[in-house]
């Protein structure tokens, strides 16, 4: 028999089980889709591919619509809270995080399923697992939550680079697989280590500062560099970004766009809160390392002559930028984080999608010279991916020029405070590689505008005009009217 007193105090602890549950209502919504997507899928074997088609993206479009309103609301409303035993904290930075990662997707899918691009079984869960890894990623306070929720995005990634069964798509998928296995052993042990020392996983919890404080330097020290070593691979920050431009050039332009926000912006994200939880000076380590990755990004795109490849590597210095935000205070990074997220999101989308539709029957090393006369054939699509790469360069009038800008200034003023020598190279390599980045970026329309040739491109020239101009007229707009970009997360 169950003891009365047993019985008694069952109500209380499930109500401190369920209790915040309330708070996460759009991330529930899109671990629940994820299972109403494979029952759903149930019904679609067998049957005209074109129609399993529309309705995955039918349901797709549900789930991310009810979770953006859910999100939305819960961002307005400036909701904070602990949820499952305090190892998710909602508060309003995270809030707005989720909010653009699921504007993001419902952005992608939507595209996708205007320009009818396949949409199987396999990509669907693969999305939705990088979604909803990325959502709990930038809620996470505990680390077995921020290790499980970078797994469960790193096993999308891993599903949607494994889709290709073609020599490219193995070579991509292979060593990235291999490599993301090895980091996220690292992750693990550095986590094991830093129980051991502090005796919690739970960043917010004193032990954890007091642990880390008082722990041999090196050993500490040994600890959070395996753990950075999971995060920055995420980032694709050097020396862990090599598998990206092999991946990156293997994908679709939907999920290519995917790979390259969703996860960096959760993960520069979660890391502005390891940064200023951690009661260890690493501004010197992020600076020599952002340093490297902006180089390596950035100089390695110079040799490119293949498009795909080329903004694989500038998007491994994007990366670099978004990181930036670490160095910054808590309030301005969130801030210039989600502006320059923002930005680069809609940059990122419009140019892939773009490059994407570049026709070609086999791999080519160089296809500069199929872009020649693309300016005159398609005027109009042409002027969109101009605006796309000067946005990607961060020059006026897109809005990436004031993300940058703001990331200068507080770079400077960090400088000025610290009289930090590595914070003034990062700053001046940072702008030194910002001019660097004009040459490769307008290496396309320098083919576009002024090479003569037949443009390999689909023969629909006007169909998705539209979107694209939208997305250049949206990234302008955030240079035009930047105080009401940044009201949007205000509450």
């Amino acid at each position: 028999m169950i003891a009365d007193g047993l019985m008694q105090a069952l109500p209380n602890q499930l109500q401190r089980i369920l209790q915040g549950y309330e708070h996460i209502l759009p991330e529930l919504v899109i671990a629940a889709w994820i299972l109403v997507s494979i029952v759903g899928d149930l019904f679609l074997v067998g049957g005209n591919e074109k129609s399993a088609r529309s309705w995955r993206y039918l349901i797709a479009q549900g789930g991310l619509i009810l979770a953006l309103l859910l999100a939305y609301q819960r961002m307005k409303h400036g909701t904070e809270g602990f949820v499952a035993f305090r190892m998710l904290w909602v508060n309003p930075g995270a809030n707005a995080i989720n909010c653009l990662i699921l504007a993001i997707g419902f952005v992608i899918i939507g595209m996708n399923q205007y320009q009818q691009k396949s949409f199987s079984f396999e990509e669907k869960i693969g999305f939705f697992s990088i979604l909803l890894g990325s959502l709990l990623t930038s809620l996470s306070i505990h680390f077995l939550s921020i290790f499980l929720s970078i797994e469960l995005m790193s096993l999308g990634t891993y599903l949607l680079v494994g889709l290709r069964k073609d020599k490219e798509g193995v070579r991509a998928s292979l060593p990235y697989m291999l490599f993301g296995m090895g980091t996220s052993a690292m992750l693990l042990y550095g986590l094991s280590l830093i129980y051991g020392l502090t005796g919690t996983m739970l960043i917010l919890d004193s032990a954890f500062s007091r642990g880390l404080a008082t722990a041999d330097p090196y050993f500490a020290g040994m600890a959070l560099a395996m753990v950075g070593t999971g995060i920055l691979f995420k980032m694709s920050w050097v020396p862990f970004h090599p598998w990206s431009p092999d991946v990156m050039e293997s994908l679709s332009a939907g999920w290519m766009s995917w790979i390259s926000t969703a996860p960096k912006i959760a993960v520069a994200w979660l890391g502005i809160r390891l940064v200023h939880f951690v009661p260890v000076s690493m501004q010197v380590v992020i600076a020599v390392l952002a340093i490297l990755t902006l180089l390596v990004g950035n100089l390695g795109a110079l040799s490119q002559t293949n498009a795909k490849r080329l903004v694989a590597y500038s998007s491994i210095a994007h990366g670099g930028f978004l990181a930036m935000a670490w160095l910054m205070p808590a309030e301005q990074g969130v801030d210039n984080l989600l502006f320059y997220s923002l930005v680069y999101s809609a940059s990122t989308i419009l140019v892939f999608y773009i490059l994407d539709e570049l026709e070609t029957t086999q791999y080519q090393i160089d296809d500069m010279s199929n872009w020649a006369g693309f300016g005159q054939a398609y005027p109009v699509r042409a002027l969109a991916l101009f605006i796309g790469f000067i946005a990607l360069i961060g020059l006026p009038p897109a809005g990436t020029f004031l993300a940058k800008v703001n990331y200068f200034s507080q770079l400077w003023e960090k400088y000025q405070m610290t009289q930090s020598n590595p914070i003034l190279a990062l700053l001046i390599i940072a702008i030194l590689m910002t001019a660097v980045s004009i040459y490769y970026y307008l290496r396309i329309p320098y083919f576009m505008y002024f090479k003569k040739g037949e443009a390999i491109h689909p023969a629909d020239i006007f169909k998705n005009n539209w979107i694209y101009l939208l997305l250049g007229g949206g990234i302008i707009a955030c240079m035009l009217f930047p105080t009401l970009i940044y009201s949007i997360w205000k509450v």
